[in-house]
């Protein structure tokens, strides 16, 4: 689900970097697992940063890139240490899809060229050999609507611009920023979906 993504020109943001320089990113990059892609996390809600796709734990004794996703049925369960106390959003302009059956490979937009907004988890991870310090994220998949189960069995918990405050606000609960993701489905007609390649 959601292999790889396009990140687009995004020319209205500025990333900061760890040592609080700022500075732009690559224009219409694309991203997938292992990828710094730009991330708001709810610890600097005002600040867009760069954090890799894979989300690390203390636990973590090497980097890897299995905990891309998380399920949202999943979140009270295994990422529970995070659901209330590490959220994140990540800016995309297109995410991209594979059905094995159709053999084709799909570009999601939004229908009117706006970028998406994800819920995601973060961790800091430190690579114990090295002490260096990696910030790392994970996007939340849900259920798709009408549009993505024509594509796939799931979608990224996609977030309107104007519930990104919500959903960073560290005053929540977990259990009330899952019921926003549960509220509010992203609708099927919000989104444009297009064949970017055809098995020939």
């Amino acid at each position: 689900m959601c292999g790889r993504v396009f990140v687009g020109e995004q020319k209205d943001i500025l990333i900061t970097g760890r040592d609080g320089r700022q500075f732009k990113p690559k224009p219409n990059g694309t991203g997938n697992p292992g990828s710094m892609l730009p991330v708001v996390t709810d610890a600097m809600p005002d600040k867009v940063q760069q954090f890799r796709w894979g989300l690390l734990t203390p636990e973590d004794d090497k980097i890897h890139n299995k905990h891309k996703h998380a399920r949202i049925e999943n979140l009270p369960t295994i990422w529970r240490r995070h659901l209330g106390r590490k959220h994140c959003v990540i800016r995309i302009q297109a995410f991209f899809e594979y059905n094995k059956e159709q053999e084709k490979l799909y570009r999601i937009e939004r229908a009117y060229g706006k970028p998406f907004y994800i819920a995601g988890l973060w961790d800091i991870w430190m690579d114990v050999e090295t002490n260096v310090l990696l910030p790392t994220f994970l996007m939340i998949t849900m259920a798709p609507n009408r549009i993505m189960a024509e594509v796939h069995d799931r979608m990224p918990a996609i977030l309107e611009r104007g519930d990104i405050k919500t959903w960073l606000n560290q005053g929540l609960t977990g259990t009330e920023r899952l019921a926003l993701l549960q509220s509010k489905p992203c609708l099927s007609e919000t989104l444009k979906i297009s064949v970017e390649k055809a098995r020939s």
